[in-house]
């Protein structure tokens, strides 16, 4: 399974969007500096593997709710070394936390 991609303006994140999913996400620096290497992924399918390597440590990671998150229902973070990811439901998604946290690590595990 592969999800489309977009960096950011500057290339400060990219996001993530699973096609016909409820949910999507995104990945940048926890120093908040732009990640040119981003600029790849822009408009292109993006792997789970290709996740992995600013998430090397995807299966161990310690998932923070973000209450009455202003981007979207259903948001949760981790960091993992360098980078963070952000996992939320989509504007019309109804999926839990747990849920939206659950269907990022089940792609991450069908590389």
């Amino acid at each position: 399974m592969k999800v489309n991609g977009f960096a950011t303006v500057m290339a400060g994140s990219l996001a993530c969007s699973v096609e016909d999913a409820d949910w999507h996400f995104s990945i940048r620096r926890t120093d908040g500096k732009t990640h040119d290497p981003f600029f790849e992924f822009h408009g292109k399918p993006v792997s789970a593997s290709d996740v992995k390597v600013f998430l090397p440590n995807w299966d161990n990671l310690e998932w923070t709710e973000i209450k009455d998150s202003l981007l979207g229902k259903s948001e949760s973070y981790a960091k993992d070394s360098e980078f963070k990811v952000n996992v939320q439901s989509t504007q019309d998604g109804n999926i839990s936390h747990k849920d939206v946290i659950d269907a990022f690590l089940d792609f991450m595990r069908n590389a």
